[in-house]
């Protein structure tokens, strides 16, 4: 009888335990909905202007650049405007991750482009309706780059141009600016 008051008594002991380590787990690390960079961009040296070569603005028949300031200064851009009725541009966001553009516009998706993990959204352009797409890249921890393809009514195929087909040659295009930037900050 006492060994059985015994056994009991352990086996109440074992399931207190087990009841009470779980509940001490602790809670799942956030994922993170990006995957690992190919490399880190300093995004506070980054100039714009400078992720498009002559060579490359050529090839997109795009005319210089012109650089500016927003969000008080925080962020540095540049906007190349084209021949052909496409107007580029790229920002840069110090201060912001990413991953905050997950949820800022409705046709908001986590892509992949060069390896960085990045969002892109295409919501029609604000007046004429025309296609235009946008990726927010994941460069750095805490920062980001924030590319930009738009149609304007200029082009000649404006009214045939498609979301998909814009947001392809804007994947392109910023291919291109980040390999530049890479080879510029030496990596």
């Amino acid at each position: 009888m006492i060994d059985m008051l015994r056994w009991r008594a352990v086996l109440g002991a074992v399931v207190a335990a087990s009841t009470l380590t779980g509940c001490a787990e602790a809670a799942p690390e956030p994922v993170d909905p990006f995957p690992h960079r190919p490399y880190a961009l300093d995004v506070a040296i980054v100039d714009p202007c400078t992720a498009l070569t002559e060579k490359d603005r050529a090839a997109l028949q795009l005319r210089y650049g012109s650089g500016g300031t927003s969000h008080g200064g925080t962020s540095r851009g540049c906007t190349w405007p084209g021949d052909n009725g496409l107007g580029y541009n790229l920002q840069t966001f110090d201060d912001k991750d990413a991953s905050v553009a997950i949820a800022a516009e409705p046709t908001s998706q986590v892509i992949t482009l060069a390896g960085f993990g990045a969002v892109q959204s295409s919501p029609p352009a604000q007046g004429t309706g025309l296609p235009f797409c946008q990726v927010v890249l994941d460069v750095a921890d805490g920062s980001s780059l924030r590319a930009q393809l738009q149609v304007t009514p200029l082009a000649e195929d404006a009214d045939r141009r498609t979301v998909e087909g814009t947001c392809a040659q804007l994947h392109a295009a910023a291919t291109t600016m980040l390999e530049n930037l890479r080879t510029q900050q030496g990596q």
